[in-house]
């Protein structure tokens, strides 16, 4: 039982550790390279099947985190699936990133990545005026710790 609860508690010191530390360069640097595309493709970890499970969704980068929004008040299978199991894999262009992801629930953070949904995404600030809820989903935060470039 010690041992259980002190690997825990490394892990989220480890955790805790790389969400405050600065994202490694070429993290940032392939960052800066896909966030202007539209989509980005999220794999999580299927919380009944333990399968691998790929959306693409629509994304913003800021501070080489990047952010993502689950529509339907959060009844996405893939916003349910990282609640389960938080490590993610993100896919753009030639780039895969591997990160952990973490819901956000402060109202300042909610705010600042529904601005950016809708000045990125002009089509959810047109919705918005007529009552929809896109650029007005529920936050997730990832934190890219690693990438690889497919070179062909």
């Amino acid at each position: 039982m010690r041992r259980q609860l002190a690997a825990a508690l490394l892990v989220t010191s480890a955790t805790l550790a790389m969400a405050e530390e600065p994202a490694l360069p070429e993290v940032a640097a392939a960052l800066a390279r896909v966030k202007d595309r539209s989509t980005i493709e999220l794999t999580t970890i299927g919380r009944h099947t333990a399968k691998r499970h790929t959306r693409p969704v629509w994304f913003a980068v800021s501070d080489a985190h990047v952010l993502l929004q689950a529509g339907r008040d959060g009844k996405t299978d893939w916003y349910r699936n990282l609640q389960q199991n938080p490590s993610v894999t993100l896919h753009c262009g030639s780039y895969t990133f591997r990160g952990r992801a973490a819901v956000l629930t402060d109202p300042k953070r909610v705010d600042e990545v529904h601005r950016l949904f809708l000045k990125k995404y002009t089509s959810a600030w047109l919705l918005s005026f007529v009552g929809s809820s896109i650029g007005r989903g529920r936050p997730v935060e990832v934190i890219p710790w690693s990438v690889a470039e497919a070179r062909p």
